[in-house]
């Protein structure tokens, strides 16, 4: 384990819980110093100092152009999804852009039925991908990076799990937009908001669903945290809606937060440079799928879930994990023969 990953943990402190439905949020913080100076996505895009673009005219589908106009490095989160220009994407992973810079980043679809130009510009879509989703992209990713040397996620097993939770939540999007899903969803997620507050100096949080821990998130400045404090959490609420006629029975020892911090220390690492400044950490093991990035050896973004299953690797030529997503596709035309369906490849 990273020193600066082993240090951050020990580093963060609990404070009381907030239980509403099926959730209970822990909230986070931390005796460490905020080290180095960012924006966060929506507030760069507001105070104009971020331009994010198709790579070209053509543009391609995993693939996105991000210009920093200003000195002050921007962080991208992973799952943080972007809208408009030719579809919607989704971050592969956690990206610190440095200042005065102009970089590619690794992105997927979270719109499969359009691939035409809404605006010239990306904006931020004020959506966090849904938190099981999420980790199964982010197991997928991992293995890209390690057998490929690229953040490539399972497309495929994207668009599948978007179109199965449109089907969970009763939404039919006319282009399969993931946004589509969370926006019929707001009045709900908001009484789930209302109960869970953002809290004075709080980095990160602890969710559990049910009972069982699903995920951590952290950032290392408050401020930082406080803009996507909203989003974030409603990534796991909309798990708990869309399946909440059927709660799970709790288990009979939880396992409690400090202990669910142990799981994550305790993790195998392996280490790659950053997309942008730093270095990436991909933790894996006990169950556990999660990834941290450092910089200037300060964690400034730390991700851990449960919930995601065992990944082949995107793009491997026997492509058995292509086939069995097609399978699903069309398995899903058979049951429901008068939707219509646009798949962009």
């Amino acid at each position: 384990m990273d020193t600066s990953i082993e240090s951050c943990l020990h580093a963060i402190q609990f404070q009381n819980s907030f239980i509403f439905g099926r959730m209970e949020v822990i909230p986070l913080s931390s005796s460490l110093d905020h080290g180095p100076e960012y924006l966060t996505l929506g507030h760069a895009l507001a105070q104009k100092r971020i331009l994010i673009t198709e790579v070209s005219k053509q543009g391609a589908v995993p693939e996105l152009k991000v210009v920093n106009k200003g000195k002050i490095p921007i962080l991208l989160l992973d799952g943080e999804e972007l809208a408009g220009a030719k579809q919607n994407r989704v971050l592969n992973t956690s990206i610190l852009v440095p200042g005065d810079s102009e970089i590619e980043i690794p992105v997927s679809c979270t719109e499969h039925g359009r691939w035409s130009y809404s605006s010239p510009y990306f904006e931020d879509s004020r959506v966090m991908m849904d938190y099981k989703i999420r980790a199964k992209k982010m197991a997928s990713v991992s293995m890209s990076v390690k057998h490929r040397a690229c953040y490539m996620s399972d497309q495929m097993g994207i668009w599948d799990d978007i179109e199965e939770m449109s089907e969970k939540a009763n939404v039919r999007s006319p282009t399969g937009a993931m946004k589509d899903v969370f926006e019929s969803k707001v009045s709900d997620m908001n009484r789930y908001l209302e109960a869970f507050p953002l809290q004075p100096g709080q980095q990160g949080v602890i969710v559990y669903l049910d009972g069982r821990p699903a995920g951590l998130e952290y950032l290392s400045r408050p401020e930082a945290y406080a803009r996507i404090h909203d989003k974030l959490v409603r990534s796991y609420v909309m798990e708990a809606l869309i399946d909440e006629k059927k709660p799970a029975t709790p288990p009979k020892n939880p396992e409690r937060a400090q202990e669910f911090l142990s799981r994550c220390g305790a993790c195998n690492v392996e280490s790659y440079p950053g997309v942008g400044l730093g270095t990436e950490h991909r933790l894996d093991g006990g169950g556990l799928i999660g990834s941290a990035l450092v910089h200037e050896g300060v964690v400034i973004h730390m991700a851990c879930f449960t919930g995601h299953h065992d990944m082949s690797v995107p793009g491997e030529g026997q492509m058995a994990g292509f086939g069995a997503r097609r399978s699903s596709h069309t398995a899903r035309r058979e049951k429901n023969p008068n939707k219509e369906y646009t798949d962009v490849w």
